[in-house]
């Protein structure tokens, strides 16, 4: 099976933040046509840009039209064919390739599609170094710099701040002797409490009398012992 069954189909859609205008200027830009001979390739549906190249030639394709702002990926045609082939196969032939046809991925009907798109111009990259999109002009900033000079190196561009010694006036202080109170300790009175009704029993006196249960009645006439 040849290589070159690779095709690169334009899907229509626009990279996220990519203005429709801008990228119709970049694709005819890329491809070295005017902008009306790109237009019929924004009509919303998939368009076949280029077919018979080879998987590597194909990706090249893709990456240089998803800079330019469109969307686009890569089929291959050989497989997409396949499933059609089936369908023709002699009758005898039929049980052994119907699994196989009813198992192929989903991808291949849109491959189908794409691979049956017509290509609206045979389009080609432009050459390496070529600008996609114009580089937009900046005005220079106009900066005064007549004031500005460079210090010699090792200078200090900001003087360092001189701190003063502290001046703590301690003439009037003195140290007490050791065990000395530094601050008195504060009277605290007597609590007063009246304990004059109160008297102490004799050992081994009740302080509160027990309180009376009666025995509990349980009827055992019932139970027997095994």
């Amino acid at each position: 099976m040849s290589e070159s069954t690779f095709a690169v189909v334009f899907t229509g859609r626009l990279v996220e933040g990519a203005e429709v205008e801008q990228v119709k200027a970049n694709f005819a830009r890329l491809f070295k046509v005017e902008v009306a001979k790109v237009e019929p390739m924004f009509a919303g549906r998939p368009v076949a840009i280029k077919k018979g190249l080879d998987e590597a030639t194909a990706q090249k394709y893709q990456q240089a039209l998803q800079q330019a702002g469109g969307l686009c990926r890569v089929v291959d045609l050989a497989a997409a064919q396949q499933p059609a082939a089936a369908k023709t196969a002699p009758v005898s032939a039929a049980p052994a390739t119907a699994p196989q046809a009813a198992a192929a991925p989903q991808q291949s009907a849109a491959a189908s599609a794409a691979a049956s798109a017509v290509p609206v111009l045979n389009a080609t990259l432009a050459e390496a170094g070529v600008l996609i999109i114009e580089p937009e002009q900046v005005e220079s900033a106009q900066i005064d710099t007549a004031g500005l000079t460079m210090a010699a190196v090792g200078v200090d561009i900001v003087e360092p701040e001189v701190m003063s010694d502290l001046e703590v006036d301690i003439s009037t202080l003195s140290m007490a002797e050791v065990g000395v109170q530094i601050i008195p300790p504060s009277q605290v009175a007597e609590p007063a409490i009246d304990i004059s009704t109160l008297s102490m029993a004799e050992p081994g006196a009740i302080l509160r009398e027990h309180e009376e249960v009666e025995a509990p009645q349980i009827d055992t006439s019932s139970i027997s012992l095994a």
